[in-house]
């Protein structure tokens, strides 16, 4: 003989505890308590990876950008002996400038602008490893050159 007992749902009212005012607030401290471990499982899942490479800028390399918030790159290299010329790359001569970066390489790099006398350089700005900018507000606006490394300008043709 088999008996069909109804199934009661388990609610908050349903669940064991102190009865009068104490129940209410131990059944709202309940709810509190699994609201916030709701939330705390949310952010978790929302959050970005450690990893994330500020401006797209993979580990190793320096990112210069002819827009700010790290829009429009224009020259990206891990190499950390070298110099560049920023008219290759559309990163000098109005209105083509470095407007943002990301040094994420281990050397820093010197930007450099012409003094007007053959081979002889004036540094117009540094980019330290592991730093960058969203917004350079046209600080290196001069700069023709950038030299990684320490290199010592010259009109190379990378």
């Amino acid at each position: 003989m088999t008996m069909n007992l109804p199934r009661e749902a388990a609610t908050v009212a349903s669940i064991p505890g102190p009865s009068g005012t104490a129940a209410r607030s131990w059944k709202r401290g309940a709810m509190v308590l699994a609201s916030m471990a709701l939330m705390a499982g949310g952010a978790l899942a929302t959050a970005s990876p450690a990893s994330a490479a500020t401006g797209g800028c993979a580990d190793g390399n320096l990112c210069l950008y002819a827009g700010t918030q790290f829009n429009v790159p224009r020259l990206t290299t891990g190499k950390t002996y070298e110099c560049f010329q920023l008219y290759s790359y559309q990163l000098a001569g109005n209105p083509y400038y470095i407007y943002s970066y990301v040094n994420n390489s281990s050397v820093k790099a010197t930007l450099w602008t012409s003094t007007g006398i053959p081979d002889k350089w004036r540094a117009v700005g540094t980019i330290s490893p592991g730093s960058f900018s969203s917004n350079t507000q046209k600080n290196f606006n001069e700069a023709v050159l950038v030299c990684t490394g320490g290199r010592d300008p010259y009109w190379s043709q990378a």
